[in-house]
């Protein structure tokens, strides 16, 4: 949410430009980037755990990779909100404004299409599943899909489910599970094809990133994002 100045991103193949009061939506792994802001930008990210999203808001698959416009007054009562979190204790009273953002967004964004709503519902319990086996369980032409899901969320469907894929790849190994067993349960078909989209995604071979790399690789990552 910007609170003040300008800032434009890039989601896919578009470029937004947000000022006071605008929010944009994001979901996992979707492609995103701030590309430039001006001096003056106030902006807050926030990020709900799927657990809170589904308790505060539901379910959010119905919401598009794009955001909506607050009024004044919600925009002044929601920064005073925010700001004020790095004082409270209270986890209810810390997830409270989170949810109320959401929810709002939820509300008002633009609807995905009903394709895209069942392909982000069977991808998040399942990032194994491919276009083909997606497409026969609702009934759908993978193309369909595809076309559909990219005017959504601004991402083709194959890189949405490999970046979830390789979320779930870092959180397994963070876990303690072994680099090829982690690619296995992240959705992976081998070890080999996990370390392919690793390298090609972040630059580097999941070992280097694993054995202290991670730090640097996040860095550069985060700097591109911002210029």
């Amino acid at each position: 949410m910007v609170t003040r100045g300008t800032a434009r991103f890039g989601i896919g193949d578009e470029q937004v430009t947000l000022t006071r009061g605008e929010v944009l939506f994001f979901h996992p792994g979707q492609d995103h980037v701030l590309l430039s802001a001006s001096a003056d930008l106030g902006l807050f990210a926030l990020a709900l755990s799927p657990e809170l999203a589904a308790h505060a808001c539901g379910n959010l698959s119905t919401v598009a990779g794009r955001g909506c416009q607050m009024s004044e007054a919600e925009t002044a009562r929601l920064e005073r909100a925010l700001t004020e979190q790095g004082s409270v204790t209270s986890a209810e009273a810390f997830e409270a404004p989170l949810g109320e953002l959401f929810c709002v967004v939820r509300a008002r964004s633009n609807q995905t299409h009903v394709l895209s709503r069942l392909a982000l519902q069977h991808v998040t319990t399942d990032p194994s599943v491919s276009g083909v086996e997606l497409g026969s369980a609702v009934c759908a032409q993978p193309s369909a899909l595809s076309r559909h899901f990219h005017k959504d969320l601004g991402i083709r469907w194959v890189e949405y489910r490999a970046r979830l894929r390789l979320m779930a790849f870092v959180k397994f190994v963070d876990r303690g599970h072994a680099m090829s067993r982690a690619a296995l349960d992240a959705g992976f078909g081998s070890y080999a094809q996990c370390h392919r989209v690793f390298t090609s995604a972040l630059g580097c071979s999941p070992r280097h990133y694993f054995n202290g790399g991670r730090r640097g690789v996040d860095d550069a990552l985060f700097q591109a994002g911002t210029r």
